[in-house]
């Protein structure tokens, strides 16, 4: 359903922070502070994590056994440094996910504790997913400590599976229950990354920017989809917290493409490493290779982390392909990704960077680094509505 611009709360010493973001393989990384004092810590930000994840010095179990698990350049924090640390095992049991997409078929295993937790002018306590990490690291240090999580929380939630954003803006942390991402990506019209005041991306935290906005906001119910947990992001025990859309319809150009029938279809709005690619279903993908003559390719850097098979096409032809366009419940508004911004140029070779999941008909997607090109994001936490807007630049 799409609705006016959700009421906006406004404590009076709470503020809206822009927090910068630098894009890396994973997705995108901006820095966070835990404890007291506070430790200034790397997190990859993710809108598909339920809660504020952090590496720390527990290596199964032995928080004495920190460089078995991980190298020692990983960021980390020093939960014995900081006395504001809260052991929370006795409210939130610990748990291990296995599957899952941190770390696929390792355990992902958490404690649950609570500290401290900054972002630029923020500071409140929240719960946190303190890591026990289960198995060895070391060899692969990753550019981040934690993962921000920005996934949206529902009534039966508790804070061991509420965002960090959530939490704080609950407490007063924040003026408003909006989170806000615009992306300023190499070939945009704003070379200098002057809306990202330099940076790869902006995450608003605490309200939007209605400068950047072109026109306004329609705002958009999100849906419980079951099959993300199947075909998407798969987690045992199953995860179910995301940004998703009703797909209602999917075109090549005015090439109308079939959507599944049994499931109905869902747009997950995720801008890590999985966002990345124009989302289609296996067939709609084929009507494309078609239209545009493309070339299979064989890639050592690919543009996205799809099983698909990359195509090569006539960089010279880019302007004339057809505009990959959906539209979801609620609105008939059509949202494009034009040619320019779904095919990638590689070594200097021409590709399209197309994402599927699933097969046949289009069941799920990922929107993310592609799709949100041009486009201003923004979440609301509170009504657990999704607003889409064309980016002013």
């Amino acid at each position: 359903m799409v609705g006016a611009s959700p009421a906006r709360q406004r404590p009076e010493k709470a503020a809206s922070y822009d927090l910068p973001l630098a894009w890396s393989p994973f997705g995108f990384v901006g820095n966070v502070s835990i404890g007291t004092p506070p430790q200034l810590l790397p997190s990859f930000v993710d809108w598909t994590w339920i809660n504020q994840y952090v590496f720390t010095t527990t290596c199964q179990g032995d928080s004495e056994r920190t460089y078995d698990c991980f190298a020692k350049d990983q960021a980390i924090f020093n939960q014995s440094l900081s006395s504001t640390f809260r052991n929370q095992s006795a409210l939130y049991p610990s748990r291990t996910w296995n599957p899952n997409h941190f770390f696929f078929y390792e355990d992902l295993t958490v404690d649950h504790a609570s500290d401290i937790f900054t972002v630029g002018p923020s500071s409140s306590r929240i719960t946190l997913q303190a890591a026990d990490q289960q198995f060895d690291l070391s060899d692969h240090p990753y550019p981040f400590a934690g993962v921000y999580g920005l996934s949206p929380v529902f009534k039966s939630d508790n804070a061991s599976t509420q965002s960090p954003f959530y939490q704080a803006w609950s407490s007063g942390a924040w003026p408003e229950p909006f989170v806000a991402f615009h992306y300023c990506y190499n070939g945009s019209v704003d070379v200098s990354k002057s809306t990202c005041k330099g940076y790869d991306g902006l995450q608003t935290l605490g309200g939007y920017n209605e400068s950047l906005i072109h026109g306004h906001l329609l705002w958009y119910d999100i849906e419980f989809f079951p099959e993300v947990n199947t075909v998407d992001f798969v987690y045992e025990p199953a995860i179910y917290n995301y940004w998703t859309l009703n797909l209602t319809s999917l075109s090549l150009g005015d090439q109308v493409q079939a959507l599944n029938q049994s499931t109905g279809a869902g747009a997950v709005f995720d801008h890590a490493s999985y966002g990345r690619g124009a989302p289609l279903s296996v067939n709609a993908y084929e009507e494309l290779l078609s239209a545009t003559a493309a070339i299979s390719i064989t890639l050592d850097s690919p543009p996205n982390n799809g099983n698909q098979s990359f195509y090569q096409v006539d960089c010279a032809k880019v302007d004339t392909f057809p505009p990959i366009r959906y539209q979801f419940g609620g609105s008939d508004r059509v949202w494009e990704i034009i040619p320019s911004n779904y095919v990638e140029v590689v070594n200097d070779i021409c590709v399209l960077n197309v994402r599927t999941l699933g097969d046949g008909d289009f069941i799920v997607g990922n929107f993310g680094e592609t799709f949100a090109k041009d486009k201003y994001i923004v979440f609301d936490f509170e009504k657990n509505k999704v607003g889409l807007a064309d980016l002013k630049l």
